[in-house]
């Protein structure tokens, strides 16, 4: 992990997001961007200087912007953290991509507002952020301590995961936390214990070593399945694997990841697969 990408709009969500960002960039010992998206009445790029005054109140609020951002490089840069800004106008999802791929970062770390999560990020340029981002993108929800041991790994274990699960085991080495794997076991697709054990193992057999844990809890559907096997461990994140067409791979269908995140207060740690 060598660059992190803060998204922020300054809320208090966001605000919290920057601190878990700031903190991770500390353990990492890597750079921290943060960026923000101002969205005016032009094309202020290219819009000529002697029109500005044409719109005081977006003059006023990019000065604004500009130093929050100052003040956000500053307290990094206390830190002892490599950090830089960027202000972009009007910027859509994909720009948003392509400036992740630019600039190399390999860890994207943002805010949703309050548990009720998705509802503003679904449908948004934030919710196609995690669904399309080349890099691992951590959804914190609320303001919360800084402590991350115990993280549940979400998967039914029939698809090729191996690339994305290494980079989640990259994150759990770096907070040295212990990865807990969980199947969901539901009706419309029941496994007996032994079966499901046996895929899980079959996964770990191709994985880095390291110590994790098998579980497979019972539920009517996958989201309450995930939700309450990570209450019972007090798990201090939960991670998906996505589809950068398809979203939420198919144990994890948006509407159950949507469910997941609007009624939880797990931070999300997701990380998409791409079709070679």
């Amino acid at each position: 992990m060598k660059k992190i990408l803060v998204p922020t709009d300054f809320s208090d969500c966001a605000q919290a997001a920057e601190n878990i960002a700031l903190e991770i960039a500390i353990k990492a010992n890597a750079e921290i961007h943060f960026m923000h998206i101002l969205d005016t009445p032009v094309n202020w790029i290219k819009l000529p200087l002697e029109k500005e005054k044409l719109f005081p109140e977006t003059k006023h609020l990019i000065a604004l912007t500009k130093t929050k951002l100052s003040e956000l490089k500053n307290k990094a840069q206390k830190l002892g953290l490599k950090a830089e800004t960027f202000l972009t106008f009007n910027e859509s999802r994909e720009g948003i991509d392509t400036h992740i791929k630019h600039h190399e970062h390999d860890f994207v770390v943002m805010g949703s507002h309050g548990i009720s999560g998705l509802k503003s990020i679904i449908g948004s340029n934030t919710q196609k952020v995690v669904r399309y981002s080349p890099a691992p993108v951590l959804v914190i929800k609320e303001k919360q301590p800084f402590e991350i041991k115990n993280i549940v790994f979400a998967s039914t274990f029939e698809e090729d995961v191996h690339k994305p699960f290494h980079k989640i085991i990259e994150f759990a080495d770096l907070m040295k936390a212990q990865i807990h794997l969980l199947n969901v076991n539901v009706p419309f697709r029941f496994k007996e214990t032994g079966e499901a054990e046996a895929n899980m193992k079959a996964f770990l057999e191709t994985c880095s070593r390291g110590t994790y844990s098998i579980n497979i809890y019972n539920a009517l559907n996958e989201r309450r399945g995930i939700q309450k096997f990570s209450e019972s461990i007090n798990a201090d994140v939960i991670a998906l694997t996505t589809h950068g067409k398809t979203g939420f791979m198919k144990m994890l269908s948006p509407s159950i990841a949507e469910g997941l995140v609007n009624h939880s207060s797990f931070p999300i740690l997701s990380v998409t697969i791409f079709s070679e």
